[in-house]
Parts: structure tokens; sequence; C-alpha cells
């Protein structure tokens, strides 16, 4: 039987959130955006604190994408440029890990991810759902929202192994035999049963 190892992306195979630094990189090339950055900051600060109701978080992506894709032809070519400019932020030690039956659930939106997707080794990709033609945020991949995705595209499916950077993914870890929380190149796994975590590929818990 395949083994099927479920990965997130930020902060897991890519360095840093890369929604954030795309719109840093947007902001660096268009000024007028920057009265956008107080708001993405405390909005993250949120997040990462675990505060912030899904529907808060999708009414203001929703905000920043009707006005971000006023021209999707200057969008495209930006993710583009980005991804020429950031791909190196991909971790060569997570990269390797994936086989091409293995998934990839992020928040990052479709828009981003696609810019990207032929270096990351599979297609199976969930990812916040960006209509181009509206403009509208039309799936928020993000907290319980990912388990539901996965359910639904993969029901036929059992998560191996999870990694994650964040215990916002909780719904996840709860769905899967084995979780790992990463921490830059480091993996610790979760005992989901004992409530216990320990670094993998070393016994002693803690």
């Amino acid at each position: 039987m395949i083994k099927i190892k479920v990965f997130d992306f930020d902060n897991t195979i890519y360095q840093g959130e890369s929604t954030i630094d795309f719109f840093l990189y947007i902001i660096s090339k268009k000024k007028y955006y920057i009265k956008y950055l107080p708001l993405t900051i405390y909005t993250y600060i949120l997040y990462k604190t675990k505060r912030l109701p899904l529907d808060y978080v999708k009414k203001i992506a929703d905000k920043y994408t009707h006005e971000i894709l006023n021209n999707k032809n200057e969008i495209k070519e930006l993710v583009q440029e980005f991804w020429i400019n950031n791909s190196n932020k991909l971790k060569p030690k997570f990269l390797n890990m994936i086989d091409e039956e293995d998934i990839i659930i992020t928040a990052s939106p479709n828009i981003l991810i696609d810019g990207i997707k032929d270096k990351l080794k599979t297609k199976n990709i969930i990812c916040s759902q960006i209509n181009l033609e509206t403009g509208n945020l039309e799936f928020l991949c993000l907290k319980e929202n990912k388990s539901i995705a996965f359910q639904k595209y993969y029901k036929d499916k059992e998560i191996d192994e999870l990694y994650t950077d964040s215990m916002n993914d909780t719904p996840l870890i709860n769905i899967s035999k084995k979780s790992y929380l990463v921490k830059g190149d480091e993996i610790i796994e979760i005992n989901n049963h004992k409530k216990r975590i320990r670094k993998k590929n070393n016994h002693t818990e803690v």
C-alpha cells in the first residue's frame, strides 16, 4: 500500500509566508498598495496567535483580491517575477521528501501556487481559490477548511504523515496517523494520543 504524505506549503516547503512575501513584492512594485500594509500585519499576527475567525480572514482576503486583480495581466506578470526571485526559498529537504502521490494543502491562493507548481513534484495540490475573472475568493483553504477539502477530494485516502508548521492545522492533525511540526529544517513529531511531541528519529519525549 502506498503511504500518503500531506504537506503544508508556507513555512514547511517554502521558507516563510509566500502570500505575505508576494504582497510585499507587489507593494515594492506598486506603492499605492501600501495602504493595506497595517491591516495585513494585524491580520497576520491574529492568525499566528490562533485568534482569527475564519469568516474575518475571508472578508479581508476577499477585499484584497478584488483590489489587486483589477489588472489580470499585470498580476500574472508579477507572479512570474516573484517566483523568479523567490523560488530559492523552497526548501530542498522537503522537496526531496515529496512523491508524486503526495498532497500539498495550503492557504496560499491558486494564482500564486500556479506559478511554482511545476517545481513541487506533485500535481495533488489543494489551495485557496480565487476566480481571476470576478476577483472573488471562492474558497479559503485555512484551518478546518483544509480537512474538509481533503475529505472532499481524497475521501478514499488516509493521511499517513502530515507535515505542517502550525497547530492551526489541528483539524488535519486529528485525521492523520502521524503528524510532524516543521521548524526551519527541523522535524518534530506530534504524538496525538499522549499530547506530547518528540523530535523525529529521536526517542526522547518532551
